[in-house]
C-alpha cells in the first residue's frame, strides 16, 4: 500500500503532461491554419473592371437559390460584397448605406452578396438595416469564384450583359469615399461626414470563413 501513492502521483503528472503536450499541437496546427488562411486570402485574385459576370445565384432568406438578373442596356447594378463578420466591410457600412441610399433614388439596383451562411448574413442584415429582399448569402462556387469573394469587402458597378465597369476595393478612407461619390455624381460633401477610416488597409479583411474554405480550395 504504501507504494501505491507515489505511483498514483506520477500518473496523474504523465496525465497533465500528455494534456499539456495535446494542447500545445492543438495551438501549433491552430496557428498554421490561420497562417495558410491568410496567406491564401492574400494570394487570391482582385476582380478587376472588365470582368464578365454571368449565371450568378445565391441563396435568399427563403432557402431558395436565386439566380441575380444582370442589367440590361442602359442599366446598372451596383454589387457590394461583404461578410458578417469582416471588420472593413462594418467599417465601410456607413458609407455603403449612404450610397445605396442615393443611388436608389436614381434607379440604380443594388444587390448584396454575402460569402457567409444565411443565418448570419440574416443578422447582420437586422442589425445594419440592409433590406432582405436585396440581399443574397452563401453563394455556390461559380458565384463565388466569379466576385471574388475570397477578398472582401468590394463595391463593383455592373453595367449591361454583366461586365464589370468599377470596382472599389478594400475599406475605404475619405478620399475613396469621396471619389466614389463623384463618380456616380454625388457631392463629395455626402461623404465627408463618414468615420475618418484614414490609414486602413485598403486591401480588405481577412475574417474567419465559414463554408468558404471548400469553395475556394485553401
Amino acid at each position: 500500500m504504501a507504494g501505491a501513492q507515489p505511483k498514483t502521483r506520477f500518473s496523474k503528472l504523465m496525465e497533465i503532461l500528455l494534456w499539456l503536450a495535446g494542447l500545445g499541437v492543438l495551438a501549433e496546427n491552430i496557428f498554421l491554419f490561420r497562417q495558410n488562411r491568410h496567406l491564401s486570402e492574400a494570394l487570391a485574385p482582385q476582380i478587376t473592371a472588365g470582368t464578365q459576370l454571368q449565371m450568378l445565384a445565391g441563396i435568399a432568406f427563403d432557402g431558395r437559390l436565386e439566380p441575380v438578373a444582370l442589367p440590361a442596356a442602359g442599366s446598372k447594378l451596383l454589387i457590394i460584397t461583404f461578410s458578417p463578420g469582416c471588420p472593413a466591410c462594418q467599417a465601410n457600412q456607413d458609407g455603403w448605406m449612404r450610397l445605396t441610399s442615393r443611388l436608389e433614388q436614381k434607379g440604380v439596383r443594388v444587390l448584396w452578396v454575402s460569402r457567409d451562411p444565411v443565418e448570419i448574413t440574416r443578422n447582420y442584415c437586422v442589425k445594419y438595416g440592409i433590406r432582405l429582399s436585396d440581399t443574397l448569402a452563401d453563394p455556390p462556387y461559380r458565384t463565388f469564384a466569379q466576385l471574388g469573394l475570397a477578398r472582401v469587402p468590394n463595391t463593383l458597378l455592373v453595367g449591361a450583359e454583366g461586365r464589370v465597369e468599377k470596382v472599389w476595393a478594400g475599406r475605404l478612407d475619405q478620399a475613396g469615399w469621396n471619389t466614389m461619390f463623384t463618380y456616380f455624381g454625388e457631392r463629395p460633401e455626402m461623404a465627408s461626414t463618414l468615420r475618418s477610416q484614414v490609414g486602413a488597409d485598403p486591401t480588405g479583411c481577412a475574417s474567419e470563413l465559414s463554408q468558404t474554405s471548400a469553395k475556394n480550395c485553401k
